[in-house]
């Protein structure tokens, strides 16, 4: 079984430049084939035909409608994509590419950034990557703090900086008991700049960075519920919310190479890992695995994840994350989703 994985993973090219680059085993360097690569441009993005993808990742792929709705599949995955569409599903779980999915011919295509930094990662976890990176320490990041409250719900009296403290606190002693070793942003009610939430992990030698938040909207309030996990936007890519005009990319060119870009492939597994636990145990609304050039994502030098379990401006939600309960199993959640990725590592070492 694991030589016929192996050959899989071998027949995967990864999509760069003018060759395509093959999974190798852990410590050593990709092996480079030259191969022609069958790219199209649209509107100046290189595109991908979904069929040709399949079949590099071991998938097959049958229109759900025609022109409109493809599924590319095997006996474990299932990914849907959708014409002029953003917005994918692996397994049922909503995913946000950088570009939307174009038709052209008759075919479906998906961009070869999303083919290479997004579903390559989450299908082939290793795939094209020299080296599988360790976990032995994990650096907590309960957001805001001190004068910054974050969101707040003045109608329960309830802010994010206590609620991100709290669940910080109940995932460290998860943590800690599995062996590994954690270092906190803060452990109290203090302030604490952006910049140097991600420094202080630089300096700690992390393995893992996962930032803690609560969010809210301005409108329709009691409708707005559910979970987001954000990873770092690739180089070159729209983040998720670049439509919105969003203050998340108003801090970098996407043009610029940051030094979360090192991470994309693992920044990929580590936010589906953490995305899949957090929506299986918390059995709230899929709001997606999304992009951003937020700080802690864009300036961390390890793989890192920001995550917003609840929104504190539904006041259900709000009154849920008011129980010491919730704000428990949102921290088991996170620890879950932690060892899911610790898992693929595994996985990726023993190929």
């Amino acid at each position: 079984m694991r030589r016929l994985l192996a050959l899989a993973i071998a027949c995967l090219g990864v999509f760069s430049g003018g060759a395509a680059v093959f999974a190798a085993p852990p410590h050593s360097q990709p092996t480079r084939v030259a191969l022609t690569e069958p790219y199209v441009k649209l509107d100046g993005i290189q595109y991908l035909d979904t069929v040709d993808f399949a079949k590099r990742v071991g998938l097959k792929a049958a229109w759900i409608k025609k022109n409109v709705r493809v599924s590319l599949q095997n006996d474990r995955w299932r990914l849907e994509l959708e014409a002029d569409s953003r917005e994918a599903r692996f397994n049922g779980n909503r995913v946000f590419l950088g570009d939307a999915v174009r038709l052209s011919h008759g075919s479906l295509y998906v961009s070869r950034i999303d083919a290479l930094k997004l579903l390559t990662p989450v299908l082939l976890p290793g795939s094209g990557q020299a080296q599988v990176p360790a976990l032995k320490v994990i650096v907590i990041d309960p957001g805001h703090g001190g004068k910054d409250p974050g969101k707040e719900n003045f109608a329960l009296h309830v802010n994010e900086k206590t609620f991100t403290l709290d669940v910080a606190l109940r995932l460290r002693k998860l943590l800690e008991a599995q062996g590994y070793r954690t270092v906190m942003t803060r452990v109290d009610d203090r302030a604490v700049e952006l910049g140097q939430r991600p420094e202080i992990a630089t300096r700690a030698s992390a393995d893992l960075f996962v930032s803690i938040h609560f969010n809210s909207v301005e409108k329709d309030v009691a409708k707005v519920s559910g979970t987001e996990t954000y990873t770092m936007t690739p180089q070159a890519q729209r983040s998720t919310v670049d439509s919105m005009a969003s203050v998340f990319d108003s801090a970098s060119d996407p043009s610029a190479t940051n030094p979360g870009n090192v991470n994309d492939h693992w920044n990929t597994v580590l936010g589906y890992e953490m995305h899949r636990a957090l929506l299986g145990d918390l059995k709230t609304v899929d709001r997606g695995m999304k992009r951003g050039r937020l700080a802690v994502l864009r300036l961390a030098t390890c793989p890192a994840v920001l995550v917003e379990s609840a929104y504190l401006s539904n006041n259900e939600e709000a009154k849920k994350l008011s129980t010491p309960a919730f704000r428990q199993k949102i921290a088991e959640s996170i620890a879950k989703g932690i060892n899911g990725y610790a898992s693929v590592l595994a996985a990726a070492r023993a190929k």
